[in-house]
């Protein structure tokens, strides 16, 4: 049986990536000098000290939310020290609602509240 899955997603620089997702909300469960284990309630990941552009750009994550208002006001928030990253508006699909967010690596993020 499965239970969990914990992708490996590229830094360009990692100690940037590192920080944001502490800035977002998310604890450090476990680091070393090239890993970080993140974990915020259901949700974990790790972010690596390892980057490819092609990769980084094409990777994408969905990350189910509950209150995506709160996550926009958080996001317009951390793009004073993150002007990298890019976000967009709340947008209805045919899933659910969803926030698409880069962030400082270029890994796309699907930040969902689902039908």
């Amino acid at each position: 049986m499965f239970s969990n899955i914990q992708p490996f997603i590229p830094t360009l620089d990692f100690a940037t990536s590192r920080q944001f997702y502490i800035d977002f909300g998310f604890e450090v469960a476990y680091e070393d000098h090239d890993l970080t284990l993140f974990k915020k309630d259901k949700i974990s990941f790790f972010i690596q000290r390892y980057y490819i552009k092609a990769w980084a750009e094409n990777t994408m994550l969905q990350l189910y939310v509950d209150n995506l208002e709160d996550i926009l006001i958080q996001l317009k928030a951390l793009k004073v020290s993150y002007p990298m990253i890019k976000y967009t508006d709340i947008k209805d699909v045919h899933y659910g609602k969803t926030i698409h967010l880069i962030d400082p690596a270029g890994v796309l993020l699907h930040l969902t509240n689902p039908k």
